[in-house]
């Protein structure tokens, strides 16, 4: 059976692999000026397919190590901060922490299996290897189901064996570090059962096994309820005792039994029709896609242009009218939020001021300050000078010196991508089909005033932030340097800028989007993927704000300079329409 196991395996990673590697090859060769170099014969280069089965190998033995230790390794970082603010508060009588320390991490882990395990079993989810293992070669589908998932079983084995092995050399009870582990494959079985024995009633009345408004609603409910209570519990100085955390655990392993019975019992013909039954899955994914397509083409026209607009420039000017709300609902919710937030702290220290120091000295208080922002300087506090805690020189450190961080609150914020599938859907899929539309200067005109359209609109967030980042320096002591509050905007607009022209340049370079508005082109896809494991990196590197302006500022210019001039050569050869 295991040498079964093995051969079966095999396969299917022998399979994958070359799946990979061919979409590699594919997405490199769809890629502007290195597509044309590479030639055709890399697709059968043998020394390459032996690097590309190395690096999968090490990918494999990454999310093994890696995903594995960050999901448990927060349940663990969680039981510790518990344990310390438990001791602190003398609230766990006479328990070691040790003991203690397993008794948070089983609770937490309890909590974190809800959705990083149960609702995250694929057991019948369908892939391109599945596919031609089960339909072309005729492999039982039943058996390579199986092995998978025992695959994924080992993996997760391993992985929370591996991360508990650090807290056990602290001295942590020997049946934390090995129960959860087991506790986590009964889990699991418990999952695969379940959703074979939802698929068996589903089958009986010939309906494919898709997910339900009721069942998103009790994933929802499922995930957010217990961490008000956690939060409670922990607040109040409660916790659970370890005996009903075992209990509780008892009841999964008789679960994860049952599930284990479900999943041998369940025939090769349920697996197979499962599979078959993804097929169908996708059509109403396809379904849903057209219906996107109808609510971007359903916008209709509040009003008329303004003003003598001709050509493109109205061509734009109409765009924005028919998408106005979903172009500035985003930032402008983003951004009163953020004003809000800084309006609420701001009044609510200005009444606790008010009721410590009298109506007087808050008169004076609010005045003073009022004058030093307007002059640029820093807060003034006559009663209490040095009421600065270390919270708030943590906050003034961060914003000396990591505002590369805005980053990620940028993107979030950014509207650029939803704004590309609009002008595709309601504008470029038709444009696209007259010749002169493709010429290098329409191309160009079109794009400078879809940019300049579109930084307008995402500004408005970027300057919201810079003016809490502001907010934040005023209040610790002000600036150290002359015009540091300009140059927060300043770093702020480069970093909106510089985002948005990213975002409208690949869509010019790569055209990803399809007849319905679903992203197609593994080029597009790289891009991005690299994009965000470079910011990933980036954001958390501390540059002092004097100089990240000046480099954010010399790298805007460029980037602008660069991707306008790489759009005007080569989005005329991309610019097609996808199927």
């Amino acid at each position: 059976m295991l040498k079964e196991f093995r051969k079966t395996l095999a396969k299917i990673l022998h399979l994958r692999s070359i799946i990979g590697y061919n979409s590699l090859v594919f997405a490199l060769k769809k890629t502007p000026l290195i597509g044309k170099i590479l030639p055709d014969r890399l697709y059968s280069t043998t020394f390459l397919k032996v690097i590309y089965w190395i690096l999968h190998v090490i990918r494999e033995v990454f999310e093994l190590f890696f995903s594995k230790m960050m999901g448990l390794g927060c349940v663990y970082t969680a039981s510790l901060v518990a344990v310390m603010l438990y001791d602190t508060g003398k609230k766990l009588g006479d328990m070691s922490k040790q003991y203690s320390f397993g008794m948070f991490a089983l609770l937490f882990f309890l909590i974190y299996a809800f959705f990083g395990i149960v609702m995250n079993t694929k057991l019948f989810e369908k892939t391109t290897e599945k596919d031609y293992l089960v339909f072309m070669i005729r492999m039982n589908a039943k058996k390579l189901d199986l092995t998978l998932f025992a695959y994924d079983l080992a993996r997760m084995f391993i992985g929370y064996l591996l991360t508990g092995l650090v807290p056990a050399l602290f001295g942590v009870p020997v049946w934390c570090w090995l129960g959860i582990p087991f506790l986590a494959v009964f889990i699991k079985l418990f999952a695969a059962g379940f959703l074979v024995f939802r698929y068996k009633i589903k089958n009986r009345h010939h309906k494919p096994l898709t997910g339900t408004p009721a069942g998103d609603m009790l994933k929802v409910v499922l995930i957010c309820v217990p961490f008000p209570l956690l939060f409670f519990m922990i607040t109040g100085g409660y916790y659970v005792p370890v005996k009903y955390l075992f209990m509780i655990s008892g009841v999964f392993i008789l679960s994860g039994i049952w599930g284990l019975f479900e999943l041998v019992s369940s025939s090769h013909s349920l697996h197979r029709k499962a599979l078959h039954d993804g097929a169908i899955i996708e059509k109403e994914t396809v379904r849903a896609e057209k219906a996107r397509v109808r609510s971007f083409k359903s916008m209709k026209v509040n009003g008329t242009v303004k003003g003598n607009k001709k050509g493109f420039e109205y061509l734009n000017a109409l765009f924005v009218k028919r998408h106005f709300k979903m172009l500035m609902l985003k930032p402008i919710i983003c951004t009163v939020i953020i004003l809000a937030l800084m309006a609420l702290y701001i009044s609510g220290f200005i009444y606790d001021y008010y009721t410590e120091s009298g109506y007087e000295d808050c008169i004076k208080m609010v005045i003073t300050n009022l004058r030093n922002l307007i002059l640029f300087k820093g807060f003034e506090d006559p009663l209490n000078p040095n009421g600065l805690d270390s919270e708030f020189q943590f906050f003034r450190y961060a914003v000396q010196n990591h505002l590369l961080a805005l980053f990620i609150p940028i993107a979030i914020f950014d509207n650029t991508y939803k704004s590309t599938q609009a002008m595709y859907i309601n504008c470029d899929n038709s444009l696209m089909t007259f010749s002169f539309f493709k010429k290098s200067k329409m191309i160009i005109r079109l794009f400078d005033i879809r940019f300049k359209q579109l930084v307008s609109i995402n500004i408005l967030p970027a300057m919201a932030m810079a003016i809490g980042c502001n907010l934040i320096l005023f209040a610790t002591g002000g600036q150290d340097y002359p015009f540091q509050y300009l140059m927060i905007f300043a770093i702020c607009a480069c970093m909106c800028i510089s985002y948005s022209m990213y975002w409208l340049s690949i869509y010019y370079l790569f055209q990803p989007y399809t007849t319905t508005a679903s992203v197609k082109g593994g080029a597009y896809n790289a891009a991005y993927i690299t994009f965000s494991i470079l910011m990933s990196v980036i954001v958390w590197i501390g540059v002092r704000s004097q100089i990240l302006a000046a480099i954010m500022l010399v790298f805007t210019v460029l980037f602008v300079f660069f991707a306008r001039k790489l759009v005007l050569k080569r989005a005329p050869k991309t610019w097609r329409i996808k199927a």
